[in-house]
């Protein structure tokens, strides 16, 4: 920490203060550079969450963190998604010293995560998203015990897709509800398969929890959700939520409109055959006449599928969430 300062804030940095802006111009300039398909910079505000800033000697912030807190209960569908305690920073990194500024902001998150009085015990984490390819945060999220969790990869688009394979007796087609069953089931296996890797904890709730979302998805026709089937049999899904049902994306990339695939599944006996890659055509071709200008996934980094397989489909990292377990574990 030495040449730098910490300061927790509860009241909104003034908009117009030089400092924040050379702050978040410095920031814009760094991963315009780098990736021209991150978004602009937001200017960092409190609303209902303090405000972690670093400054330099002179005052002057060189990076910022806005801490976010998120519990979730036993019975809510959070659960199935993660640790029940996730504590959360977005940081904003810039100067002249990007690498030693996150190293700070780092040291001063975990000092503030010590001062909690509770919700960083066993089941909990300490998690924060960091531009894929802003190589210079890569050494202090390391050195601060976080590791690569998951991957936002995109897809502009049009961008080319391998040949489907010749897939005999398979046809594909727009699943509706009387799908229902068949969908729920191929998407269970999906959070089984997910659970070897950390980020899918199936609970109690979580089947019927599914049905409900799958049943008001297949509810609004077109589905958007494309179900591959032998001889009958349910083989293989894409489900893709087209910008209208994916606005939560949009902040995350610089082009639009967006939309996002939310699960690829091909069942067990059914992989490496072609299938998915039939699958991801039939829904490229639908996004790309659609004119939808980029498509946004998420995969495990330690899934030895996902990453090898959407790569192949032209999809490329964006943004890495990094994660620590438990929260205290931070160094």
């Amino acid at each position: 920490m030495s040449g730098y300062v910490a300061r927790v804030r509860h009241d909104d940095p003034p908009d117009g203060t030089a400092e924040f802006d050379l702050l978040v111009g410095s920031v814009a300039r760094r991963w315009a550079e780098i990736d021209p398909l991150l978004p602009a910079p937001s200017h960092p505000r409190l609303n209902t969450n303090p405000l972690l800033t670093v400054s330099d000697e002179a005052g002057r912030p060189m990076a910022t963190g806005t801490m976010r807190y998120s519990w979730y209960q036993p019975g809510e569908i959070g659960r199935t998604w993660g640790v029940p305690d996730q504590h959360w920073i977005t940081p904003l990194v810039g100067g002249p010293d990007p690498e030693g500024a996150l190293d700070s902001l780092l040291t001063s998150w975990r000092d503030q995560l010590e001062e909690l009085p509770s919700g960083t015990g066993s089941e909990s984490a300490a998690l924060l998203t960091w531009p894929a390819r802003d190589v210079c945060g890569v050494r202090p999220l390391q050195r601060h015990g976080l590791q690569p969790f998951s991957v936002l990869a995109a897809r502009r688009r049009r961008r080319g897709v391998p040949p489907s394979l010749p897939q005999r007796d398979v046809t594909i087609r727009l699943a509706d509800m009387h799908d229902l069953a068949a969908v729920v089931s191929l998407v269970m296996e999906e959070h089984r398969y997910e659970e070897h890797f950390g980020g899918v904890f199936i609970q109690p709730e979580t089947a019927e929890q599914t049905r409900r979302v799958v049943a008001r998805a297949l509810s609004r026709p077109p589905s958007w959700i494309w179900l591959a089937e032998r001889r009958g049999r349910p083989v293989g899904l894409i489900w893709v939520s087209p910008p209208e049902r994916a606005r939560w994306v949009s902040p995350l990339v610089n082009a639009a409109p967006a939309a996002y695939i939310g699960y690829g599944v091909v069942a067990e006996e059914e992989r490496g055959s072609g299938i998915g890659t039939a699958l991801i055509s039939q829904a490229h071709h639908a996004l790309d006449t659609h004119g939808i200008a980029v498509t946004l996934l998420n995969y495990a980094v330690m899934n030895p599928l996902s990453g090898p397989f959407w790569h192949r489909m032209g999809y490329r990292p964006l943004w890495t969430t990094w994660e620590v377990r438990p929260a205290l574990a931070l160094r």
